[in-house]
């Protein structure tokens, strides 16, 4: 049998149905201090984080050294970052070697005369290195005719001005020093290698220019006379 409350106690009653009881709660529950004290969203998504951080951490069965998920991936990443050095390194190295070499000298320092380059050809090409015997051989074409003050050799001057400016004045032979200044730059810039027909070829045009006149100072004899 259920009591009911003394008349005029003002207490609410002892035993309550389960209806009452759910309303009760749910209205305490909604008190400003119970809200307050409840975990935001941000909290359960740094509780998370956390325990993902924690879980990642922990070390793989089976793995030597119990070595977590996150240490593998580490040492892999510095793993390859060694591998792109020593491979990149060679690369970096031949681009600069190479850069350096398109605009140098176009002796590099040798001083070598026309008979002792050509002399240096004649050497190569014999023991088949045709590679060296067209730079070398294209090198005493340039200097020869420097020295028969046909053309003026400059720093920097490179085998396709050279080329041209000899060309000026023995325009009979455009094509063969087009060839030869194609063949001095992809032996000695591009790497190409070359073959006994360009040297030959080359050593074809450096004689015909030996045994020829400029066109200046054939006008030149020719006013004279």
């Amino acid at each position: 049998m259920t009591r009911g409350p003394l008349a005029g106690s003002g207490e609410p009653p002892l035993e309550i149905d389960e209806d009452r009881a759910r309303d009760l709660l749910q209205g305490e529950l909604a008190k400003s201090e119970y809200t307050q004290a409840s975990p935001t969203w941000l909290d359960l998504w740094i509780d998370d984080f956390w325990n993902w951080v924690n879980d990642i951490l922990q070390p793989i069965d089976g793995v030597p050294g119990g070595l977590s998920p996150i240490a593998l991936v580490l040492g892999a990443i510095v793993v390859l970052a060694v591998i792109a050095l020593l491979v990149g390194r060679p690369i970096l190295v031949q681009r600069a070697r190479r850069g350096a070499a398109l605009s140098p000298d176009l002796f590099d320092g040798d001083e070598r005369s026309a008979q002792e380059l050509r002399a240096s050809a004649a050497a190569a090409g014999a023991r088949g290195d045709f590679e060296t015997a067209v730079i070398e051989q294209f090198r005493a074409l340039a200097r020869a005719v420097h020295d028969r003050t046909v053309i003026a050799l400059s720093p920097g001057m490179t085998a396709t001005a050279v080329a041209a400016a000899t060309t000026s004045a023995f325009p009979g032979q455009a094509t063969g020093l087009q060839r030869a200044a194609r063949s001095f730059n992809a032996a000695r810039y591009l790497g190409l290698g070359a073959s006994e027909d360009d040297w030959l070829a080359l050593r074809d045009v450096d004689s015909s220019l030996q045994a020829a006149k400029p066109v200046a100072l054939t006008s030149f004899a020719g006013r004279a006379s």
